[in-house]
């Protein structure tokens, strides 16, 4: 088995589309870290007067800077950065300020910010996975994996390898595990790559102990927020890989079990990005947003990708009168549609007939 799961990740390991694609994912990764955020990045120094408990002193002295010319410039945005966000989490902003969620509900804080550390560069890798590393993964997963199950029907080998003695059920087992690898890989290296891009950028990877809701995303655009959980930066950026790894192995499971209906490769892909690929582009890149389609845009493939939509705010619902998070009820459904699309592919595999 362990033979057969390296053949299949050999096969996929020597597609020229899959290096081809990397070659420009990896420069556009480094155009954007560099070009889309052309401001200076290193900003420890102007929070060292200013880091620890929020006090009333500093909140006047943040209110007079937020004053200043030049304020929303991005080249003065490290500079001012403090001041804004002393400011955003200080004791009178909060009691005045409400936000409401999609259905008009009034947000609460479960856990607020007492304290303003330097915690710029947890921003911008969060930001990676939450926009950069979702195209990455849906990408490099269709060109991985969408030919696993379709090549051999477009080359005529399906029927020659399912009567082996290796057996169907095997075959298939090796070669979805041989994904599972490829993906795994895949995430490991975008992630190092962003880390490295990062820490080049920054000089430093301060304010992992922080709390998330403190983290500034994009600098300025808090997130986290309103969000319920108590993790620091280091261990929220985790639980985002971890999840987001999640998810891609998810799509990874979809990506096979449409391949393994489909003629070719290409029709696989199309399937594939028309499944995946329009709610993401719809919901997160156009803000396309009916209220009849809320329930397309909570429970869409990419959301698990992307993560930060199930750590934002503690929503609830109610099933057969029971009390489940967002996160949980979003667990549960794509378990249980994953078991459904692992089983669906095996299935298909086992009894469809190879195309002429």
């Amino acid at each position: 088995m362990i033979r057969l799961t390296g053949y299949e990740f050999v096969k996929i390991m020597t597609r020229k589309s899959i290096y081809l694609a990397l070659t420009g994912l990896l420069m556009l990764l480094v155009l954007y870290a560099y070009l889309g955020h052309p401001g200076p990045m290193k900003g420890t120094s102007f929070y060292k007067p200013y880091e620890g408990a929020i006090t009333a002193e500093k909140v006047q002295a943040a209110q007079e800077q937020l004053q200043n010319k030049g304020y929303s410039d991005e080249a003065n945005q490290n500079r001012y950065g403090v001041f804004y966000e002393i400011s955003m989490f200080s004791p009178e902003f909060i009691k005045n300020y409400t936000k409401t969620d999609d259905s008009g509900n009034v947000m609460e804080r479960t856990v607020n910010v007492t304290e303003i550390h330097y915690n710029k560069p947890w921003g911008y890798l969060l930001e990676y996975i939450d926009q950069f590393g979702v195209l990455f993964m849906m990408i490099m997963i269709l060109l991985g994996l969408a030919p696993v199950f379709a090549e051999e029907y477009a080359l005529g080998t399906a029927a020659l390898v399912r009567s082996s003695k290796r057996g169907k059920s095997q075959i298939v087992s090796a070669k979805l595990m041989a994904s599972i690898v490829y993906i795994v890989l895949c995430v490991i290296l975008f992630t190092s790559i962003n880390l490295l891009i990062y820490w080049l950028r920054f000089g430093n990877l301060a304010g992992a102990d922080t709390p998330i809701q403190s983290v500034g995303m994009y600098f300025q655009s808090f997130d986290y927020e309103y969000s319920p959980y108590r993790l620091s930066a280091l261990q929220y950026y985790v639980v985002q890989l971890v999840t987001h790894l999640a998810g891609s192995l998810i799509f990874g499971c979809v990506v096979l079990w449409v391949s393994s209906l489909s003629s070719t490769a290409f029709v696989a892909i199309i399937i594939n990005v028309a499944i995946v690929g329009v709610p993401y582009l719809a919901f997160d890149v156009m803000n396309f947003n009916p209220g009849w389609a809320k329930w397309i845009e909570e429970f869409s493939f990419s959301t698990m990708m992307r993560v930060t939509r199930l750590f934002q705010t503690p929503v609830n619902y109610s099933i057969f009168r029971v009390e489940v998070s967002y996160l949980q009820l979003y667990l549960l459904i794509m378990t249980v549609v994953t078991a459904v699309v692992v089983l669906g592919t095996y299935r298909a595999f086992r009894n469809r007939e190879v195309f002429s």
